[in-house]
């Protein structure tokens, strides 16, 4: 029976100098990876903070190319998700309960920082604009000539 609850976790973990250093995103209720755990880490992995929150989808997809658009999809969530909770953790986003990322935990454990929390999937896939190439949004259907 599919799940209900469609929120996802994730945790950013940043060394003493504010570089990425991990992340996982996962599916709350069951811990499954969303595609893989730490999709974008061999792309993103120590970024400075200022470069990640800089960093768009566009900047991604011109140094990385995309081979389907499922791939470019779980690539732009998972970017959007690392950048919602550094957002949070730079102070540039509240990260309360009706935020794209919402708070479980902030803290420092000696090796550099983390932030946990949750996403709502129709938060996140709203940042994520449509190409247009699968016909399915309407954006290239033909209107009807009376």
């Amino acid at each position: 029976m599919p799940c209900n609850d469609v929120t996802e976790h994730i945790r950013v973990e940043l060394d003493d100098e504010d570089r990425l250093i991990h992340y996982k995103f996962l599916k709350r209720t069951c811990g499954a990876g969303i595609g893989e755990e730490s999709l974008l880490l061999p792309h993103l992995r120590g970024r400075s903070l200022s470069e990640l929150l800089a960093y768009e989808a566009g900047d991604y997809t011109a140094e990385y190319p995309q081979n389907s658009d499922i791939e470019e999809f779980l690539n732009l969530k998972h970017l959007y998700a690392v950048k919602a909770a550094i957002e949070v953790f730079a102070g540039h986003e509240p990260g309360g309960p009706a935020a794209d990322f919402t708070v479980c935990d902030i803290g420092y454990d000696g090796a550099g920082w983390f932030i946990e929390g949750l996403i709502t999937v129709d938060i996140l896939t709203d940042r994520i604009t449509s190409c247009g190439k699968c016909k399915g949004c309407g954006s290239q259907r033909k209107t009807a000539t009376p």
